[in-house]
């Protein structure tokens, strides 16, 4: 069952990633993406949130140390978002997929701080694909000063994000945390964001809300997973990486298709994933 939720999650994210570039290359301000992504989140949560209650699946614990922990959910979900238009700007999506893969070995770094994991020599020879993909991947962009700021937050942001949502799930169930997450956030911004601009800016919402269908549906299924375990939603990323590689392939500008040296990179960086949950 995990497999299919994992591949399922994968496609989603995938498509999402490609309209993400579409968003960036119609102008969406950092600002505006993030509110309207929160925004846009909402009614898809309230749908779940009601399948949820008839499937009894609905959960809510009133103890304080989730209520403490979405605060930080907050922060990062805002780094996160905040940072996705700096992040594409500059990269391709299949460029993107591969440099946010380095979240994985943070975790497992992690994982072994805290004695989750065991360390091996299949973990070292991971280790080292992957980050021999990354510098080989590595190309005058991550010069780039706004770059490289950008993807280290957003790569540490991902990461936080994993084990915060982790310990929230054990009380909360995903729809209401989700809710609640995502309606919080477009509160504290909405004060910005009148009728006026809104409709100024109504073709970058149609295609937030375009994105946010396969968008919530990968974060749905990504909490799902890791609700059970942050190892088993770190699978998705190798295989979004995959099918951004696969995507790309079949769209006609030159500049927007990896070259052999970057196929190759990526394919290391896959082999360092995978072998990372072994």
């Amino acid at each position: 069952m995990y497999v299919y939720i994992i591949l399922l999650a994968s496609l989603f994210s995938t498509i999402g990633q490609y309209l993400d570039k579409h968003l960036v290359n119609l102008g969406v301000s950092k600002k505006d993406y993030c509110y309207y992504m929160c925004l846009s989140t909402i009614p898809f949560t309230i749908l779940m949130l009601i399948i949820e209650y008839f499937t009894q699946q609905l959960r809510f614990y009133f103890y304080p140390l989730p209520f403490i922990l979405i605060l930080f959910a907050m922060f990062f979900r805002y780094k996160k978002l905040y940072t996705v238009v700096g992040c594409l700007k500059h990269l391709n999506p299949y460029e993107d997929s591969a440099y946010l893969s380095l979240s994985v070995i943070l975790a497992y770094i992690i994982d072994l701080i805290l004695k989750i994991e065991t360390f091996n020599y299949i973990s070292i020879i991971s280790i080292i694909l992957t980050i021999t993909g990354v510098f080989i991947l590595s190309s005058s962009k991550l010069k780039i000063r706004n770059l490289q700021k950008s993807l280290i937050i957003r790569i540490l942001s991902s990461l936080m994000m994993g084990y915060v949502t982790h310990y929230i799930l054990q009380y909360w169930s995903n729809a209401f945390y989700m809710l609640l997450l995502n309606l919080m956030l477009t509160l504290i911004f909405s004060k910005d964001y009148t009728i006026k601009y809104n409709k100024e800016h109504s073709n970058i919402i149609k295609w937030v809300f375009i994105q946010q269908t396969f968008g919530f549906s990968f974060l749905y299924l990504s909490n799902y997973l890791s609700s059970n375990s942050v190892t088993l939603s770190s699978y998705i990323k190798p295989m979004s990486v995959i099918m951004v590689v696969i995507l790309s392939m079949f769209i006609k500008q030159k500049d927007k298709k990896p070259n052999i040296r970057q196929i190759i990179a990526i394919i290391l960086v896959i082999f360092g994933v995978v072998l990372i949950n072994k």
